[in-house]
């Protein structure tokens, strides 16, 4: 009988790993190593080992158009996005089944800095060619906004550019840009590694909610408590963000993003503490209005030719319970 015990046990044992193992979800996130994501490192690295309904997958990309792409077509699950990017993917909906996304939440708003070769306000700005993340984005958005009331009009007084991050500085070192607005750190990065100048007045940028939390209508309709799951972590992520920020001016957080993002920790830090570009990782159901107004932007200048929903586009039920628990 001895014989057949051990042989059994390992069966039995195998079996319900084999169990568990079926009811995991797996959940590809994508990210980008930009300081409005940090939420999704800090929520991997302190809760992986602790999921019990969830493994996630972290996956990185380089620009905002690679997440986009990413999300059209369901290669990966949930990510932090762009509001233009969303209403995009959401206008093409009903032609492309597999990018049936919702947005869950904001964790963050802020975070983005305008930064330029020549020191001064806004009007210095006149006649450059200003990086922005793309012809599409909030921040040109934004841009356009502001400069008009500075009595600055885009293709005759300026010009911008959609760039990717990873030419950034070089452009600006190359002179081919005069000026960056971008997401951090490529504001702080500027400064240091160009000699880059703040813009005067950054606070007439305001701190909005630019991107938002967004998961696949599959997930949240089939795997709810592993959805819910990873949306507590990332909540808690926030929380365990603007902790250490308060407290240690962000030392911890600049550890842990370093072996994602590998950003210099001091450039971390200098940013994450002097709230740089207004940013702050507090979560909270979407500024609908913030919505409607980049909808209706985006529909004003031909962006989008097609009509969103966006009740349709929100589900925070999720969001919503989790953000309320003590």
């Amino acid at each position: 009988m001895k014989k057949f015990f051990i042989p059994i046990l390992i069966c039995f044992i195998a079996t319900i790993s084999i169990a568990d193992d079926e009811n995991i979800t797996i959940l590809r996130v994508g990210y980008l190593p930009l300081f409005s994501q940090i939420p999704i490192v800090v929520s991997y690295e302190n809760d992986r080992i602790n999921f019990k309904k969830i493994q996630v997958e972290l996956i990185k990309f380089t620009s905002f158009t690679s997440i986009e792409a990413a999300l059209r077509v369901g290669s990966i699950h949930a990510a932090i996005a762009p509001i233009p990017i969303i209403l995009s993917i959401a206008s093409d909906m009903y032609e492309c089944k597999l990018c049936n996304i919702k947005i869950v939440g904001a964790i963050n708003k802020g975070g983005s800095l305008l930064v330029s070769r020549e020191q001064g306000a806004i009007k210095t700005l006149r006649g450059k060619l200003i990086g922005v993340p793309g012809l599409d984005s909030v921040e040109i958005i934004t841009l356009m906004q502001i400069m008009q009331d500075n009595d600055l009009h885009f293709g005759l007084d300026y010009k911008a550019l959609g760039i990717t991050f990873d030419t950034a500085i070089r452009d600006l070192k190359s002179d081919k840009l005069q000026a960056l607005y971008l997401p951090e750190p490529w504001g702080s990065i500027a400064e240091k590694e160009t000699g880059a100048f703040l813009i005067e007045n950054q606070t007439l940028f305001g701190s909005n909610q630019t991107t938002l939390l967004v998961i696949s209508k599959s997930m949240l309709e089939k795997k709810t408590d592993a959805v819910t799951e990873w949306i507590g972590s990332i909540v808690n992520a926030c929380k365990y963000i603007e902790n250490d920020i308060d407290k240690t001016g962000a030392r911890q957080t600049a550890i842990i993003q370093n072996k994602y993002f590998n950003i210099s920790n001091d450039i971390v830090m200098n940013s994450l503490a002097k709230r740089k570009g207004g940013i702050q990782f507090i979560p909270k159901v979407p500024d609908i209005d913030q919505i409607k107004s980049i909808l209706s932007k985006m529909t004003e200048i031909k962006w989008i030719m097609k009509s969103v929903d966006i009740v349709q586009l929100i589900d925070t039920k999720i969001f919503e319970k989790v953000i309320q628990k003590p």
